[in-house]
């Protein structure tokens, strides 16, 4: 390829002498040169001639005479006057300009069968083809040779290279050199004031290590291994094993400041500035510690201990249990009692009983059937049937036999029910609610009363709106503004402040508002139909059989459903 670029550069010269000597030429025969179209001469730089004496002179103003002559004949064309000049042919889709591109230096070259070189001021090259090629440029002592297409060496200030294709690599790009030996890589790279010094090791996919400054890593795969460290952190993984930590460069628990370890699932230890854990999962062993407070908490198998400013304790689960602290103590020996204080408060539970006093004296007694608790209120209970609770600050007294009887008094109103039979509910000056089985209800109130006999008769009254249902044949809402009325199968009628709809067997009445006064209708289905409005009045019998209507002083009659009108 060498060879190629190089010959490739013999011809541009070629191409660009060839385009320097082109313009002249171009000029000397083109159509388009200083003195016009036709390209003659240009004018002279003298005074111009003073025209013949039979010409006709022109008065102009000052400086007139030294304008160009006016020309009198037609310029001449050129034979083809749409040729394109070879110089402007060549030029055409190009930025470049020819006559500023410098011709190259000369080559000198030589060619003997294989043998073939070329040498100018600024490169030279040989080569036997194709056992040897060799290219150079003295200035710049850069050098590169190829030997039988597989050996590559080149030399240069900025960069190095030895290929053996394809096993070895050795190259040198700037400050870094990296050599390839089959799958093994290895790259290096010096410090510079910008980076820090860096190197690379990789044998895919089994072993993978480098650093660059403080950073480095190390990976082995089939190992499991994986590495990665600065000077303040890492992270180290080796099968089971792991290890993360911060404020170090190495895993150590004397110079980490937030670390974690463990060989999973076997064992993990994790401590920062504030806390600190361990686990071990085959010997139920927990362990946290919180400078925040000072507590800690250890768990081995069923014993637990626990400590904090405010208490300890310690428990073997599920039987015994123990928490004491600053006047207060609680002992649980499960199932057998449980005894506790706090203060004033104190507590005694066994099988047989629950005994407990408040902090303010209150008191509390359960067993099995009786219970009674006493302090502000009251609460008595004789097996589960029997309940008494008593309110003495506000008068309140509540008794259940469940689940038949019930009575409450209080000074705001009573109630007393015997189920299922009778039911009273009184608030006093506001509501009283009777039922009598729980199928009959009567209820008054402040706004209204209600009588309901489930599930076919409802009466009362709400304000000034009332209501009667007797299902399902009887349906009537009334209120200040309209009525609604169903009486089945036969009877309907509603009303309200624009008109009134009735139904009555087989006759049917209709009322409503219309401007200057109000217009009804009456039909007595099928045989006979009368209407009257602010305008008129209308009759028919049999629909239309026979009638007659009138509208102002429109009148007209219909026989035998003809309509006939009789006047407009």
């Amino acid at each position: 390829m060498s060879v190629l670029r190089r010959r490739g550069a013999s011809l541009a010269s070629l191409v660009i002498a060839a385009l320097v000597a082109v313009p002249g030429l171009a000029l000397a025969q083109g159509g388009m040169g200083p003195g016009g179209p036709g390209g003659g001469p240009p004018p002279s730089q003298g005074r111009p001639k003073q025209p013949p004496s039979d010409q006709p002179q022109t008065h102009a103003a000052s400086g007139a005479e030294d304008a160009p002559q006016m020309q009198t004949q037609e310029p001449s064309l050129p034979q083809d006057p749409l040729a394109v000049p070879p110089a402007v042919a060549k030029r055409l889709g190009s930025s470049s300009d020819p006559e500023a591109t410098p011709p190259l230096s000369p080559s000198e070259r030589r060619f003997y069968g294989l043998w073939y070189s070329e040498k100018s001021p600024k490169y030279e090259f040989r080569t036997l083809f194709p056992l040897w090629a060799e290219w150079k440029k003295p200035q710049e002592k850069d050098r590169a040779s190829l030997f039988g297409l597989f050996y590559y060496n080149r030399r240069s200030p900025k960069a190095d290279a030895d290929v053996l294709f394809p096993l070895f690599w050795r190259l040198r790009d700037g400050q870094t050199r990296t050599t390839v030996i089959g799958p093994y890589v290895h790259q290096e790279r010096e410090a510079t004031a910008k980076q820090p010094a860096s190197h690379m090791n990789i044998l895919p996919p089994l072993f993978f290590e480098g650093k660059t400054g403080t950073k480095s890593y190390l990976h082995i795969p089939p190992l499991l291994t994986f590495t990665q460290h600065t000077d303040h952190d890492g992270l180290d993984i080796v099968g089971p094993m792991f290890c993360k930590w911060k404020g170090g460069p190495a895993c150590d628990t004397r110079t980490a400041d937030d670390i974690d370890l463990g060989v999973a699932p076997l064992y993990f230890y994790g401590r920062n500035e504030t806390t600190e854990y361990e686990i071990i999962p085959p010997l139920l062993h927990y362990y946290r510690y919180n400078e925040i407070g000072e507590s800690w908490l250890n768990v081995w198998g069923p014993y637990i201990r626990r400590h904090d400013n405010e208490s300890d304790s310690r428990h073997v689960v599920p039987f015994y249990w123990h928490t004491w602290g600053k006047n207060k103590e609680h002992l649980t020996v499960f199932p057998f009692f449980h005894y506790g204080y706090e203060g004033n408060a104190s507590r005694l539970v066994t099988p047989l009983f629950w005994w407990e006093r408040g902090e303010k004296g209150e008191k509390t007694f359960a067993t099995w059937g009786y219970a009674h608790y006493q302090g502000r209120t009251e609460l008595e209970m004789i097996t589960p049937l029997y309940w008494h609770y008593r309110d003495p600050d506000i008068g309140l007294d509540r008794k259940l036999f469940f689940p038949f009887f019930y009575k409450g008094e209080s000074p705001r109103g009573k109630e007393l029910a015997v189920f299922p039979f009778y039911g009273r509910f009184q608030r006093y000056g506001l509501s009283d609610e009777t039922w009598i089985t729980p199928l009959f209800r009567y209820r008054t109130d402040t706004t209204g009363w209600a009588a309901n006999l489930f599930p076919i008769f409802h009466m009362g009254r709400t304000h000034q709106s009332s209501h009667l249902v007797l299902a399902p044949f009887v349906w009537d809402f009334a209120s200040p503004t309209s009525r609604a009325t169903v009486v089945l199968p036969g009877f309907f009628r509603f009303a309200d402040q624009d008109g009134v709809s009735q139904l009555a067997l087989n006759t049917f009445y209709r009322e409503k508002k219309v401007p200057g006064g109000s217009e009804w209708e009456f039909h007595f289905f099928p045989f006979f139909s009368y209407g009257q409005s602010p305008v008129g009045h209308w009759w028919n019998v049999l629909y239309g059989l026979a009638g007659y209507t009138r509208e102002g002083t429109m009148s007209k009659m219909r026989l035998a459903y003809i309509p006939i009108t009789l006047s407009k």
